[in-house]
C-alpha cells in the first residue's frame, strides 16, 4: 500500500508563508522580499477577479481624445 500522494507546489503560497513569517516576526523586509510579497499576493488575489488568461480577448487600445489632440498638434 502506497501512501505517498504527490501535490503540486504552488509558488505564491510558499512565498507567501516564508515572507510573512519573517514580517509577523518583525523584522524587515529586503526590497526583493517586499517585490516578491507584491507579486505572490497579486497572483493570490488574481484568483478571486475576473476572467482567466484563457478567457481574455485582446482589443485594440483606443487613444483618448485628449491624447490624438496632442498627438495632431505636436505632428503638425
Amino acid at each position: 500500500m502506497d501512501n505517498s500522494v504527490v501535490k503540486p507546489v504552488n509558488p505564491n503560497d510558499l512565498v507567501l508563508d516564508i515572507v510573512g513569517r519573517k514580517y509577523v516576526s518583525g523584522s524587515s523586509l529586503t526590497t526583493a522580499e517586499e517585490l516578491m510579497a507584491l507579486s505572490a499576493s497579486a497572483g493570490e488575489m488574481a484568483k478571486n477577479y475576473g476572467p482567466g488568461p484563457a478567457e481574455m480577448v485582446l482589443k485594440k487600445p483606443e487613444l483618448p481624445e485628449n491624447v490624438k489632440g496632442i498627438l495632431v498638434e505636436h505632428a503638425g
